[in-house]
Parts: structure tokens; C-alpha cells; sequence
């Protein structure tokens, strides 16, 4: 016969001994795929223009407050560049927690990729260059803290291209910028006396 120890709402206790409960592991509430609309060949954008525009709106149902993370993963992204331009992705995020959110437009950079290839002086005739770069997926976490139960969670995400700087265009030009997609995932788990 096993003696089970009396422990907390979040912990279990067996035979084996205690640990945590499956109700206090974060879990994944909500997840949403958005593919860019924009992939292959790009012109001069001095400002941003958006390849992926996406949005997570989550309430919060339960009897509890909650405590809530955004992971963000992005694809393998690709940038390919004339002398003398500079491409750039940036990524950029917003939220907004309450009864009725409404998470501003991202702007800017939260954090991106981009590059620049420049092989001649100005005085000298164009000539021709390309350069190729690819970048691996990564991910990001976003910290969002807690949610109050019948809370609303409003998340926003734009993946933002733009060259700034200089722009001319080649005699031979290929610009190319390819976001692919990305994954939006919102975790949950436990919030007591203000820490999980």
C-alpha cells in the first residue's frame, strides 16, 4: 500500500512521488500558420510593405488568471541583391490584453534580416554583381504576462520588407526577398500570486 502525500492544486502525487500536474505545464492554446503573400521579385520600397500580416485573438475562458507567452517561428528566409541595394525583412509585433483589445499595427523592428552588397565606387560604371543569402528559421518568445479569467488577448504580427538607403537600379537587376511563413503559438499555463 502507497501513502499518497497531500499536496498542492497543481501537484500530483503517486506511488512514483510527487511532481507537477499536467494543469500546470504550459500548454498551447492557440496556433496560426500565415504564409507570405508577397514571395519573389521586389522593386525600391523606401517604406514597409507587409509579406505577412496575421493576428491571434484569444479569451481567456477559465475560472483563474492565466499566464501567457507568443512564440514566433520563422521560415528560412532568402534575400537576393544588385550592387549597389540594400534588402531588409523586418519583423514587428504588437499586443493588447483586456475585455475588448485592440493591438495597435506594428511598425518598425522587433527583430529582422537584411543585407547589403555594394562593389563599386560611385564614380565607377555599374557592373555586375549579385549576392544570394539565406538565412535558417528561427524563433522568438514574447513575454505577455496575465490574462485575467474573460480577459481577450489581441496579438499582431507583420513580417515588413523595405530598402532603405541608396536605390539604383542595375543594368542587369535581381532583387528577389522570400519571407516564406510563419508560426504563431500562443502558450498558456498557470498564474499564481503573480508568478508561474
Amino acid at each position: 500500500m502507497s501513502l499518497k502525500v497531500c499536496t498542492a492544486e497543481f501537484m500530483i502525487s503517486d506511488s512514483i512521488g510527487t511532481g507537477f500536474s499536467q494543469a500546470w505545464l504550459p500548454f498551447m492554446a492557440a496556433e496560426r500558420m500565415a504564409t507570405s503573400g508577397k514571395d519573389g521579385n521586389v522593386d525600391r520600397a523606401p517604406d514597409q510593405v507587409p509579406f505577412i500580416d496575421s493576428e491571434i485573438l484569444w479569451t481567456n475562458s477559465y475560472d483563474d488568471p492565466v499566464h501567457a507567452m507568443m512564440s514566433i517561428q520563422r521560415a528560412p528566409r532568402s534575400l537576393v541583391t544588385s550592387s549597389p541595394n540594400t534588402l531588409v525583412l523586418d519583423d514587428a509585433w504588437t499586443s493588447d490584453i483586456g475585455l475588448s483589445p485592440s493591438a495597435p499595427t506594428p511598425f518598425g523592428t522587433n527583430s529582422g534580416v537584411g543585407i547589403r552588397f555594394q562593389t563599386r565606387q560611385s564614380f565607377n560604371p555599374l557592373i555586375y554583381t549579385r549576392f544570394f543569402r539565406d538565412f535558417p528559421d528561427w524563433t522568438s518568445y514574447v513575454e505577455l504576462g496575465a490574462i485575467d479569467p474573460g480577459n481577450t488577448l489581441h496579438f499582431r504580427y507583420r513580417c515588413l520588407f523595405s530598402t532603405p538607403g541608396g536605390w539604383r537600379t542595375p543594368v542587369q537587376p535581381l532583387m528577389l526577398a522570400q519571407a516564406r511563413y510563419a508560426r504563431l503559438r500562443l502558450w498558456i499555463a498557470p498564474w499564481t500570486t503573480g508568478v508561474i
